[in-house]
């Protein structure tokens, strides 16, 4: 079975898909409309959570294995939930999945906006290290 997931924050960035499922499978640029990505209290990666008029700017992989998936999903930490979602994509509304926060950990959101070329520069490398020390043990 073939999934789509719509990646707003550190799974938008290819070298860390290549990492994790050892391919970076087919991908376009996208949004999903009424929700909001923010920065996360204590961590370099986002989360999201619904927020009616946002909008939030990401990547939406297609033709994902199921395999693949729950390799994310072990990827993603305990206070992510996968939910399906529509988002839109080279200008049509497209179903996928998503990762969002669950409500019981809205603490964790501290309001400020998340910032994926920033992560690129001072954090992407130190995920990407961390994964290789990883897939060694």
């Amino acid at each position: 079975m073939s999934h789509a997931l719509f990646a707003y924050g550190t799974l938008q960035a290819a070298e860390l898909m290549q990492a994790l499922v050892g391919r970076v499978p087919p991908r376009l640029a996208a949004s999903l409309p009424d929700y909001a990505c923010y920065a996360l209290r204590g961590y370099a990666y986002p989360g999201l959570r619904r927020q009616p008029g946002a909008s939030t700017s990401g990547v939406l992989y297609t033709d994902l294995g199921t395999q693949e998936l729950s390799v994310l999903d072990a990827y993603e930490d305990d206070f992510y939930r996968r939910c399906p979602v529509t988002v839109i994509a080279a200008g049509e509304a497209r179903r996928a999945e998503v990762y969002v926060i669950s409500e019981e950990h809205y603490d964790l959101f501290d309001g400020r906006p998340w910032d994926y070329e920033h992560f690129r520069a001072r954090a992407l490398n130190e995920f990407l290290r961390i994964r290789a020390v990883r897939t060694e043990l």
